[in-house]
């Protein structure tokens, strides 16, 4: 019921996308037929990273693959993106008899909704897929964050210990809105700052009882960022409590950073190296177990399938910090493709 109630709202969501979109005109194909494109003014609006690219299109110009990834660069963005997320981590600790492995595929629809001339509103749907190493009769596991199993119950080694039983389903459904202006803080040489605020949720929907918290949570999200002409600095936190849900299960008070630096290569690939790691938090966790903080490299860039511009990125992160007498992530691999709707937007 609960998986089904998930998915219903995802579909919802989804839906509402589809319709309130304007028609999508091809990808570098004039809006009106048979109108004439002026090259200097593509070359002009092609060196615009701030521009809503339906402006580039409508002019009868082809977005440039530098302006996509640049626009892509930016947390904030005037872009549709399609996160498909595939986390593969490894977790050790105490009697954890080895490494176990946890798999999470995540899709995060991102999309803008213009709020007049100043402002808009970044929405993001969070809505994840977990394989965990867990018995699912743990029934207490708080399954929050790509490369962490966050736990508040003493038999959960012995459990996890259990090689024949992995638990595998849906998540729970998390939401992030990011109100943010559109002008940007503009430095000399070329940089520039972008921010954002607003409220975060996550819901409990997890399909088993270990592969969500079983409560309502609200908090506030922030994003900042750097945006350079050779790099890419920002941060990204979110914090939950929670404020309802399934009382047998323990409160919630869990903080999710991400934070990314990257470094932009010339060329005409726009290949982005740098890390992108989740810095995870568990406030209910006791003495030196709360943090997990990795650290990693990884690279991606621009690939064009047909008309659709499409980042292809890989990474490897490590622990640096992480939880000594529970079971936790020690390295991650992560894998992302995301396609990216230039032209749409609200």
């Amino acid at each position: 019921m609960r998986i089904r109630s998930s998915l219903t709202l995802c579909g919802a969501v989804l839906s509402g996308l589809a319709c309130a979109a304007s028609p999508l005109p091809k990808l570098g194909s004039p809006s009106v037929a048979g109108a004439k494109v002026d090259p200097e003014k593509c070359h002009q609006l092609q060196q615009d990273f701030d521009i809503d690219l339906k402006e580039v299109v409508k002019a009868g110009c082809e977005p440039s693959t530098e302006q996509i990834s640049r626009l892509m660069d930016n947390p904030v963005g005037n872009l549709v993106l399609l996160f498909n997320q595939y986390d593969y981590t490894a977790l050790k600790g105490p009697h954890s008899n080895g490494t176990r492995m946890l798999g999470k595929y995540s899709f995060m629809p991102t999309f803008p909704i213009s709020l007049g001339e100043d402002w808009n509103l970044i929405n993001r749907l969070p809505i994840s897929y977990v394989s965990a190493p867990v018995n699912r009769k743990a029934g207490n596991l708080i399954g929050m964050g790509p490369n962490e199993i966050l736990h508040d119950r003493g038999d959960f080694t012995s459990v996890v210990q259990d090689p024949f039983d992995r638990t595998s389903g849906f998540g729970d459904l998390a939401y992030v809105g990011v109100f943010s202006p559109k002008e940007p803080i503009r430095f000399a040489g070329g940089g520039k700052m972008v921010w954002g605020f607003g409220p975060t949720a996550m819901f409990p929907t997890a399909e088993e009882d270990v592969l969500g918290t079983g409560k309502y949570s609200l908090g506030p999200a922030l994003v900042a960022a750097y945006l350079g002409p050779d790099w890419t600095l920002g941060v990204f936190p979110q914090h939950w409590w929670s404020v309802g849900g399934d009382s047998k299960r323990k409160d919630v008070s869990l903080t999710n950073v991400q934070y990314f630096i990257q470094r932009a290569i010339p060329g005409p690939e726009q290949w982005r190296i740098g890390m992108t790691p989740n810095v995870t938090v568990n406030w209910k966790a006791e003495g030196g177990n709360k943090v997990t903080f990795p650290i990693g490299i990884g690279a991606g860039r621009i690939f064009n399938f047909g008309k659709l511009p499409v980042r292809v990125s890989g990474e490897i992160q490590y622990s640096a910090i992480h939880p000594d007498d529970l079971i936790s992530s020690r390295w991650n691999f992560r894998l992302s493709f995301i396609p990216v709707i230039p032209t749409f937007m609200f």
